[in-house]
């Protein structure tokens, strides 16, 4: 029996699956804390790394020490060199394996998705990336460069459009009932006091636990927030467009959604599907249709744990 680990190093966990052959199946599963290799410690991620690999190998009922044929590690902070090296040393200090690989954790992430076959992932969660890959095995990534230069159609991003509808209401002595739940979940009754929440400690993953609350005014059919939510969703297509342009995918290619803003509701899915544009929630109008076609959302196959595990065999 040959065994390979799959390791998906996200921002707030962890995630280790193992798999084993013949047959391909997934034997083991355990969790730890924060992966992301540029935003935190040797020593946390160490720690994050083992917890999770350690209740894989016990799920699997197998020893911790056990040499296995492969292990791919897919974490977010892939782009730093000095990062990747530092963490592929603790990957051998704690994982017993023959081959061993470090991956991008969005490339996982579309492994996960698709199992290889051609098509696009539209990752939504506090940041925001689209990866495909067409048929001839060429791939292109568009997005995925942070809160400052990109990230468009993501958590922060929309988190940041309630943000700013919520401060302003406050600046013009106005309220609705948007800017109240925001304001509520911050904690603010005065500008001073919502701009030291966001200042004294920023964190992008704060702003983007705005989100929620935007998302559901708008499936409840607020229209300030379902302007902001069709914004989101515009600027998602925009980046899926990008890929399929430049990878000359067929109109029908599958479109994989992945990230923790698809669960906002249908709304944010019809308007990705077929959107009716409705310009920005400054300057609002709305049209039938938008530029780019329908798009057709498919389910996932699997995560980007078990997507690196599969690399983890591929690249064997």
């Amino acid at each position: 029996m040959t065994f390979f680990l799959g390791i998906d190093g996200g921002g707030t966990k962890t995630e280790a699956v193992l798999y084993k052959t013949p047959g391909s199946v997934e034997c083991g599963r355990g969790t730890g804390g924060a992966g992301n290799i540029a935003m935190n410690a040797p020593v946390l991620l160490r720690e994050s790394l083992r917890s999770a690999v350690a209740g894989a190998f016990l799920v699997a009922g197998i020893e911790a020490s056990t040499r296995i044929e492969a292990v791919c590690g897919a974490v977010a902070g892939y782009s730093l060199e000095e990062s990747r090296t530092v963490f592929e040393a603790i990957l051998r200090d704690e994982v017993n394996a023959n081959r061993y690989s470090l991956v991008p954790d969005y490339e996982a992430a579309y492994w996960g998705a698709t199992e290889g076959e051609p098509g696009i992932i539209v990752i939504a969660g506090t940041g925001a990336l689209s990866f495909g890959r067409n048929a001839e095995g060429e791939t292109q990534r568009f997005d995925g460069l942070g809160y400052l230069l990109g990230d468009r159609g993501s958590g922060f991003n929309l988190g940041l459009y309630g943000l700013r509808h919520a401060l302003e209401c406050l600046q013009l002595g106005k309220s609705d009932a948007l800017a109240e739940r925001i304001l509520t979940h911050i904690g603010a009754t005065l500008p001073a006091e919502a701009l030291r929440w966001l200042y004294g400690e920023f964190q992008p993953a704060k702003v983007a636990d705005i989100a929620p609350i935007v998302g559901e005014f708008a499936q409840a059919g607020d229209p300030i927030a379902r302007n902001m939510v069709a914004e989101m969703a515009r600027r998602l297509r925009h980046s899926v467009r990008q890929i399929k342009y430049g990878l000359r995918l067929p109109p029908e290619c599958p479109i994989y959604p992945m990230g923790g803003l698809w669960n906002l509701g249908l709304f944010l899915r019809e308007e990705f599907e077929s959107p009716h544009w409705r310009g920005t929630p400054e300057h609002p109008f709305e049209t039938e249709g938008l530029h780019g076609g329908r798009f057709v959302l498919a389910t996932p196959k699997h995560d980007a744990a078990t997507g690196a595990a599969l690399l983890a065999q591929i690249n064997v």
